[in-house]
């Protein structure tokens, strides 16, 4: 099992899931909304890699799965 933090820019939750579920079934299972904002597994950019399971990228007993929107304001 792998414990995976899962973070926007307000909302922060953790997950117990199996190794085989993909990201999309990580994301979906937190209840964490990305959004327009690209998701980063453990700093590492996986948009449009998101269907991977957390065993294809490698991912051991951790993981932080975070989508931080940059809003200027200028």
């Amino acid at each position: 099992m792998v414990q995976v933090t899962v973070a926007n820019n307000v909302t922060r939750k953790q997950v117990i899931v199996s190794p085989d579920t993909t990201i999309d079934a990580v994301i979906e299972e937190s209840g964490v909304t990305m959004g327009s904002a690209r998701p980063f597994l453990d700093g590492v950019p996986v948009y449009g890699e998101t269907h991977k399971t957390l065993r294809e990228f490698g991912v051991g007993e951790t993981a932080y799965l975070t989508a931080v929107a940059n809003k200027d304001n200028n």
